[in-house]
């Protein structure tokens, strides 16, 4: 793992709390990946998770649900 990156991004936005939630985050992803995949890997899924928080290369895990409108609730059952 390349400290170096993981230690620049904590000191320069001082959030330890909020970057430790994402690599929570990004471990279950990885994890959750089909074991064929996962072999390939030539790291282990822990320093992989923290290397991606700390460059950015991560998807968008706190998305906003969309609202959907008040409709009957006939119309609720059967979506």
């Amino acid at each position: 793992m390349n400290s170096k990156i993981v230690q620049k991004f904590i000191e320069n936005s001082n959030c330890i709390y909020l970057f430790l939630v994402l690599a929570n985050e990004e471990l279950s992803r990885l994890s959750k990946l089909p074991y064929p995949v996962r072999e390939k890997f030539n790291k282990k899924l822990p320093v992989m998770a923290l290397e991606h928080i700390a460059e950015g290369n991560i998807p968008d895990y706190f998305v906003q649900e969309e609202e959907k409108p008040e409709g009957k609730m006939s119309d609720i059952i059967d979506e």
